[in-house]
């Protein structure tokens, strides 16, 4: 993984700028910002096909509108164990009393941590099962999941301690008041973009474009 090119991805394009600030827009409104996921997906197919001097247009909307909803619904549905474990350990609470709900309720806190962790584990494989895969249940296909994630395992364990560092320049930004919102989050992100496609032509190769 060549987190160098990957930091420095965005900025290769002589409007960087403009085309980061419109997705960190776009991310700040709630059901339109469907279309960043997109954005994002769109990246790691041209990087991944080669093309790295420029970020994707913002001609597409649509099209980055859908592809965002396929992968907040994959997103959704990933997450819905937790959604159930908590209302399960609510009820269980509420009907126990105070002992044995601290106990159902901490039970669900250490389920939580684990399936979020789980769900960070595959993040990756899945946002490129769905970048090259059409369809919704593209996100599901557990199959190529874990042969993106076995077939090189030292690649992706460099791509998920980037997901991690680049995720920490986004979060300095967010820090620094509302500049990480409509920049240096939508830059991580896009350079997240870049190691993903990277990780998809090591693993994937030209299954990925037929």
């Amino acid at each position: 993984m060549d987190f160098s090119r990957a930091f420095n991805y965005p900025r290769n394009d002589p409007g960087w700028l403009t085309k980061l600030l419109i997705m960190g827009v776009v991310t700040c409104v709630p059901i339109v910002n469907f279309a960043a996921f997109g954005y994002m997906l769109e990246g790691i197919r041209r990087v991944s096909r080669g093309d790295e001097s420029t970020l994707p247009e913002w001609d597409n909307f649509g099209g980055y509108f859908m592809d965002g909803a396929r992968v907040f619904v994959t997103m959704l549905v990933y997450m819905l164990p937790i959604f159930l474990v908590l209302a399960l350990s609510i009820g269980a609470a509420v009907a126990a009393g105070d002992d044995a709900g601290g106990i159902a309720v901490l039970f669900a806190n250490l389920f939580q941590m684990f399936w979020q962790f789980l769900f960070w584990i595959v993040y990756p494989a899945m946002l490129i099962r769905l970048a090259f895969s059409p369809g919704w249940g593209a996100g599901f296909d557990f199959g190529g999941i874990m042969s993106t994630i076995t077939r090189n395992v030292g690649s992706y364990v460099m791509v998920l301690l980037g997901t991690i560092l680049f995720g920490i320049v986004g979060g300095l930004g967010v820090i620094a008041c509302f500049v990480g919102i409509l920049l240096t989050a939508p830059y991580a992100q896009m350079s997240i973009a870049h190691l993903f496609a990277q990780l998809a032509r090591e693993t994937d190769n030209s299954a990925l474009y037929s």
